[in-house]
């Protein structure tokens, strides 16, 4: 049995070791386009920052550690269409020859690429760049030992604002441009508010509502950035404007795409087409809230969706519950993280709504260095069933917050529920009614 995968990093990786496992005598070809297999790509921002050591400590095993599990991982190999009808791929090798590579059973795990609108003037500047991948990381590390001083961060999503607290780290002058008026998508007015003042309180400038046009530069570098707002000086620009499915190489091959322009699959990570799994950042996710397929690229999805997708290669029925969306980040000392749906979200979705609000300390209010926490709750107006949370504040306990209030969504529960938790108690560690209970009884006492 010849099983062939594209893709060596999380999904790709993950399913080839389920399949190594169950079936020691398969052959398993691995392409990758890049020098780099299995890592942590939600790392790059923390390096940059002071808090990795290493570019190289974000590797969890390198190319040759799966040679010698017995995968064949094929680095620098791009793979550039697909025969379904015939089984093969066809390969385009580092020496720039194209081969092809027949399979009995294919996994797509490509992942996303960096959106870069091609239309901006400028963008083969020295000093413009994304920073999605170890190359990436490595290009932009270069860049800094050259001695820029003015960055510019264009998007204030996720990365671009762990990005901007690590180029600050690092000594530059930063400026992040966001077009929506509010940062992360415009997730929360109030959550806006905090990392502005967040971020200018750590002399980082932020510009919403700001349309990049382009970038001027001198002698092949970068020197400004053009908006509807003026020029931004800038010697180095790092584009973060979220991903988007690295899919173009399925052209012509008639393997069906969703409406979210990812690869369509079902619960055990099948495509439209026989012998054909997805999974990954390239492949669309059920939501368990909305019961609908999304595009929501995160770390644990793709791992989880490589499990499934290798055990049912090897004639396994798991499946893939779906998502929930489940997020944190930081920004310097600032946490906000979520699960489940916004608002925006339910009225999106016309699902009727009500949220309740909590805003306390994360730990008891005498105990020294407790940071506040905001808690947002968002149920359905009708059954009461929980849709989802938002969480702000200064205390890091709150990714592991936000992720009671994610195991209380894959339990289906109501606020009601929710309020009735028997949650631990310390005052090292929570108040006696933890801020998420609080929220609930309030939404407990509104009915």
């Amino acid at each position: 049995m010849q099983i062939v995968i594209i893709g060596g990093d999380a999904a790709g990786m993950s399913a080839a070791m389920q399949i190594r496992r169950r079936q020691p005598e398969w052959k398993i070809t691995v392409f990758e386009k890049g020098e780099n297999t299995s890592y942590g790509a939600c790392g790059i921002p923390y390096y940059f920052s002071g808090d990795v050591e290493s570019l190289d400590k974000l590797v969890v095993i390198s190319p040759e550690g799966f040679r010698k599990k017995g995968v064949d991982v094929q680095t620098g190999h791009e793979v550039i269409a697909i025969d379904p009808d015939q089984k093969q791929v066809s390969v385009r090798t580092p020496e720039g020859t194209d081969i092809t590579q027949s399979y009995d059973k294919l996994l797509i795990a490509t992942g996303a690429k960096a959106i870069v609108p091609s239309v901006w003037p400028g963008l083969e500047l020295e000093g413009v760049l994304t920073v999605k991948t170890l190359a990436d990381s490595r290009k932009l590390e270069a860049l800094l030992q050259t001695g820029r001083k003015k960055a510019v961060i264009v998007g204030a999503g996720y990365i671009g604002l762990e990005m901007a607290e690590g180029l600050k780290k690092r000594g530059l002058e930063v400026t992040v441009l966001e077009k929506l008026p509010g940062v992360m998508g415009n997730l929360h007015p109030g959550i806006t508010e905090k990392v502005a003042a967040e971020l200018a309180a750590h002399e980082v400038n932020l510009h919403l509502n700001v349309t990049v046009q382009g970038f001027e530069g001198q002698n092949g570098s970068v020197t400004q950035v053009l908006t509807d707002q003026g020029a931004f000086d800038a010697d180095l620009v790092v584009i973060s404007l979220g991903v988007r499915p690295n899919l173009d190489f399925l052209k012509d091959s008639g393997i069906p795409l969703g409406a979210t322009g990812a690869l369509a699959v079902n619960a055990q990570q099948e495509t439209g087409k026989a012998d054909i799994y997805a999974a990954g950042d390239c492949a669309e996710s059920f939501h368990r809230i909305i019961e609908k397929p999304v595009f929501i690229p995160l770390a644990l999805t793709a791992n989880r969706q490589g499990r499934v997708a290798g055990a049912n290669i090897c004639g396994d029925q798991d499946s893939f519950p779906g998502v929930l969306g489940s997020a944190v980040t930081k920004v310097f000392d600032y946490v906000i993280a979520r699960t489940g749906i916004d608002t925006a979200t339910a009225e999106r979705e016309g699902i009727p709504y009500k949220t309740a609000e909590a805003k306390a300390p994360a730990k008891a209010h005498y105990y020294k260095g407790h940071g506040e926490v905001w808690v947002q709750l968002i149920y359905h107006a009708e059954t009461l069933r929980l849709l989802g949370a938002l969480m702000a504040g200064t205390d890091e306990s709150l990714g592991k917050r936000s992720d009671i209030v994610a195991t209380a969504l894959s339990a289906g529960m109501s606020v009601i529920e929710l309020s009735d938790l028997d949650l631990s108690y310390a005052p090292p560690f929570a108040p006696v009614w933890d801020p998420i209970l609080q929220a609930a009884n309030k939404a407990r006492f509104s009915v």
